[in-house]
């Protein structure tokens, strides 16, 4: 049975019920009550049944009155805020005391938790995370996944095809990115195919192996200074610069290009065996006679003639047969 202990007026009354319940009833008025001074609940339990609800304090202290290290074990070490779900498991945000860290050379217990239901762990969804300095993740025995992301790893390199392709400014996106094993396992792909396969490098200086069973380009062995290929090494030969070697041959690269052996200083060239100068026309080369030289001499070989040698030279002024010794002899007799 429910009495009024006092009336101001007729829309604002004070009704204490048998149960001992004390309402404050503001009436069709929809006013307000207002208390000027401290207000202390000594209850154990209180309900809000508020829609909004406005508080001024910057510091809202959580588990007040708390003694002994840490959240006791009656309140499950924990200490936060819950989250009613209706017909879904609660959600919570608490501080639990009872959960081990061990990161970055510092071990302890109490963390902050996202919880739903009694212990699954809840989920977290933020712009940034702002740390002051090194930011550690322990994951116990679990990993760092980019679950669900479409082709994660195009967002950290240059993609064509589902295929890594340098872009003419590299292949890397940002230099911050940080890349998921997917883009981890394609670069290196790539770097095999186009950078190195293996190679050893310091700086712009490199020595590079492609193996046709990988690159499907001819073996190789490459030989970069400062970005500039030196020689490279084939199955059948090997070019140096603009000289090539094969087999028993030396030869230049290039079309067109003098072929020259020098010694420093007063040294000389020698040559310790026979030397055989094949007659012109050569394989490459259509002239019978080359063109004289501008210095010098230049000594080569075609079909006998009067001199009886096949040995002619040409120089800035005269193309001829050098003669053996016996038709010189001859000719001397006869003029």
């Amino acid at each position: 049975m429910s009495r009024i202990v006092r009336v101001d007026d007729g829309d604002y009354k004070v009704i204490v019920t048998s149960g001992n319940t004390i309402t404050l009833d503001t009436g069709s008025q929809a006013g307000k009550t207002v208390v000027t001074g401290d207000l202390e609940v000594k209850g154990t339990t209180q309900t809000i049944q508020s829609i909004n609800t406005t508080i001024a304090d910057n510091i809202l202290t959580l588990n007040s009155g708390q003694t002994g290290a840490g959240i006791s074990a009656s309140n499950n070490y924990q200490a936060g805020i819950e989250i009613d779900r209706g017909s879904l498991q609660d959600a919570k945000w608490v501080f639990d005391d009872n959960f081990s860290y061990q990161i970055g050379g510092n071990s302890g217990t109490g963390v902050w938790r996202a919880i739903i239901g009694s212990s699954g762990e809840g989920y977290i969804s933020t712009k940034g995370i702002a740390s002051g300095g090194t930011l550690y993740v322990q994951t116990g025995n679990g990993v760092i996944s980019v679950t669900n992301s479409n082709s994660y790893e195009e967002n950290i390199f240059t993609y064509s095809g589902g295929s890594i392709l340098d872009s003419g400014s590299g292949v890397i996106i940002d230099d911050d990115n940080i890349p998921n094993t997917k883009a981890v396992a394609d670069y290196v792909a790539y770097y095999l195919a186009n950078e190195s396969a293996p190679s050893i490098v310091e700086n712009d200086s490199r020595v590079r192996v492609s193996d046709f069973q990988t690159s499907g380009a001819p073996s190789q062995i490459e030989f970069q200074v400062n970005n500039i290929t030196v020689a490279t090494m084939f199955e059948d030969r090997i070019d140096i610069n603009d000289l090539r070697i094969t087999n028993n041959v030396i030869s230049t690269t290039g079309s067109n290009e003098d072929l020259t052996l020098e010694a420093g200083g007063t040294g000389t060239v020698k040559i310790n065996d026979v030397m055989e100068i094949s007659p012109t026309p050569g394989i490459d080369d259509a002239l019978v006679d080359p063109a004289a030289p501008t210095t010098g001499v230049k000594i080569y070989s075609k079909a006998p003639a009067e001199g009886d040698t096949g040995i002619y030279f040409t120089n800035s002024a005269k193309q001829d047969e050098i003669i053996s010794r016996n038709r010189a002899l001859a000719l001397s007799m006869i003029f």
